[in-house]
């Protein structure tokens, strides 16, 4: 799924084309629809083919409620631009660039709205050559301009396709195994208790899963998902999400809070961080050592004093790196973009990266150690850099994901050994300590290892629930739902059935606490079926007899179980009655050299058909073989 921001001046037609697009008005408030005016984040969804759903955030326009509009950008993979054609680029539209530039929304559509009050259509395309001169230097720049109408629709079909095209090139959100949701939304409701909603990134959440919540750390577990009112079992990442929880209040929650699985994400109360302060007609000031600001990240605000790294002062336009001391913690993650406001006046001032997301302590200005350590940390460590190979990669040969990094043997081996002593690297077949960057051995990292643990239990649990009295999913089956390659796939069952994770039966593998047991009925179709495989031992119930007494799934069962044996399609034994008359076969060809299908057939009292499909499975077993009319011992 892929979710979308809107974006612009106040009254230039958001809400009104997100209805149109929609067929749901994105206002929630009744205040936002007496004043006509959005105030607070709204939301909506359509569906797009080849695509399908698209989650839509509304934002405000108004310069009051930049702060709302924040909360709703930061998750976002496109954003809609709305320019009005009768007034052109306006002040918020210049605020709102400029935050989605800083933000590094790289993809997004330009909606040229309210043609129909446009003064005629060359003035339409002289404010359209304007917004696109205007784009030019920002991350949208190129992003496709659509003169439009919501109230006549003319250009609503052009924009659906701009979007289509727009979206069609992003990939889907990377699933890292470590799922987080930064809350932009909190409420109840009754039956059901406390919701919260927000953008799902870098990972999966799943119904009956322990999260926690920071900063403040409550424990809960997810009771429901949903998504556009749509229930679901487990949310993927990108996903638009609603996170109905157990175990927490209304008022233990708030905007800005992060879900997340426990243990996965430490709040801070001071980041490090590379900055880039706006110039021009959006900031003529500079930003000073020891200024008190608004940081916002995620759907958080905080405010924050600012400590200056590489200078005092950063003069408008002017790149550095500055350490952040919040009043509150938050909780964020190295390479999460953040936005700097100042408080009074109210105005956005810059933007950028954080690259340290616990500092040890405080830096001094101008420090040439710590400046240098924050541009490795901003290019990334080659811990880093292996980590996002392996992510990148999936379960891969160890010199593989080396190559794919970058790194020398050295820096190899560097990273290595702290993806190990951090326990964030599985080994498949070989000890850690023996590894070389260029050997051949399987590796993953922990979180895609989790991952693809929870796909594996899910698909054997809900393999479980349909066959309950299957003793498993066939390996082969299981190894083409999850799309690896039959080595990975090995290692990685081997790994699972010695962890104690999975086990085998067999040819197949199944969930450890899985039990195969019948119902009182069903016990008795099986103990009046298998009384009739004892009365007459050598002339069995067929196939098709066995089913109607006990059931299809049943005889899968004692098949599976062991308790029966399918010598062939249509003819069984009860399996300690083939291993005697296996026995017997043997004892017969050791004494006359031989055996042929009327000896066998008189040997036990049966008919043609047991006696053929009796040897002609010894020959598949390779016990016995055929010479003419003859089976001889191999």
């Amino acid at each position: 799924m892929h979710v979308i921001c809107t974006a612009g001046h106040v009254d230039h037609g958001k809400s009104t084309l997100v209805e149109a697009l929609t067929g749901m008005h994105p206002d929630r408030l009744a205040e936002e629809r007496e004043r006509e005016m959005t105030i607070d984040l709204g939301f909506a969804w359509l569906t797009l083919p080849e695509i399908g759903e698209i989650g839509i955030i509304d934002v405000p326009g108004h310069r009051d409620f930049i702060g709302n509009m924040l909360a709703g950008v930061g998750a976002v993979a496109a954003a809609l631009l709305v320019v009005a054609a009768d007034e052109g680029i306006m002040p918020q539209t210049e605020e709102h660039l400029a935050i989605l530039d800083l933000l590094h929304i790289e993809n997004g559509v330009v909606a040229l709205a309210k043609t129909d009050l446009a003064e005629s259509p060359e003035w339409v395309q002289l404010v359209a050559d304007e917004v696109a001169q205007r784009l030019a230097g920002t991350s949208l720049a190129g992003a496709r301009v659509v003169p439009l109408s919501a109230l006549t629709g003319e250009g609503m079909p052009e924009l659906g396709q701009a979007l289509l095209e727009c979206l069609r090139a992003q990939p889907g959100r990377p699933d890292m195994g470590k799922p987080r949701l930064s809350v932009d939304r909190v409420f109840t409701v009754a039956g059901f208790g406390t919701v919260v909603t927000g953008t799902l990134l870098e990972g999966s959440l799943s119904v009956g899963d322990e999260v926690e919540i920071l900063p403040a750390g409550h424990r809960a577990r997810i009771r429901g998902l949903q998504t556009h009112r749509t229930s679901l079992e487990m949310a993927a990442p990108g996903t638009r999400v609603a996170i109905n929880m157990t175990g927490v209040g209304k008022d233990d929650l708030h905007r800005g809070a992060v879900v997340a699985r426990p243990g996965s994400l430490q709040a801070t109360r001071r980041v490090d961080v590379s900055f880039r302060l706006l110039s021009g007609e959006h900031n003529s000031i500079p930003l000073r050592h020891n200024e008190q600001v608004k940081l916002f990240v995620g759907s958080a605000e905080e405010m924050a004093r600012v400590r200056g790294l590489s200078a005092r002062k950063l003069r408008p336009g002017e790149t550095g790196w500055l350490q952040l001391e919040l009043s509150r913690p938050v909780a964020a993650l190295k390479g999460d973009r953040f936005i700097l406001r100042r408080p009074s006046p109210r105005a956005t001032v810059g933007g950028g990266v954080i690259v340290d997301v616990h500092p040890p302590r405080r830096h001094r200005l101008q420090d040439a150690e710590v400046l240098r350590r924050m541009q490795t940390l901003a290019q990334g460590s080659p811990y880093e850099i292996l980590l996002q190979a392996l992510d990148a990669g999936g379960m891969l040969p160890l010199r593989e994901a080396v190559a794919a990094s970058g790194l020398d043997d050295a820096q190899a081996r560097e990273a290595l050994s702290r993806l190990i002593s951090a326990g964030e690297l599985l080994v498949f077949g070989e000890a850690a300590l023996k590894l070389t960057p260029r050997g051949n051995v399987l590796v993953l990292n922990r979180g895609r290892y989790d991952l693809l643990l929870r796909q594996v239990r899910g698909l054997l649990a809900a393999h479980h629930r349909a066959n309950p009295l299957r003793a498993g999913m066939p390996r082969e089956e299981l190894k083409s739902r999850l799309g690896l390659p039959a080595r990975a796939f090995n290692a990685l069952t081997k790994h699972c059935t010695g962890a104690g994770d999975l086990a085998e039966s067999g040819v197949s593998l199944h969930l450890p606490e899985h039990r195969v047991e019948f119902d009182d009925r069903q016990k008795r179709g099986v103990e009046a079926l298998l009384a009739r495989f004892w009365d007459d031992a050598h002339n069995t119930p067929s196939r098709k007899e066995a089913v109607a007494a006990v059931g299809e799934d049943v005889l899968a069962a004692l098949l599976e179980r062991g308790t029966l044996l399918a010598v062939s399609p249509e003819v069984l034994f009860l399996a300690e009655t083939y291993a005697g008359m296996e026995a017997q076969i043997k004892a017969q060809i050791r004494a006359a050299g031989s055996v042929t299908v009327a000896g066998v057939r008189d040997l036990f009292g049966t008919s043609r058909k047991y006696a053929l499909a009796l040897l002609e499975h010894m020959d598949q077993q390779r016990t016995t073989v055929r010479k003419g009319d003859e089976r001889v011992l191999r």
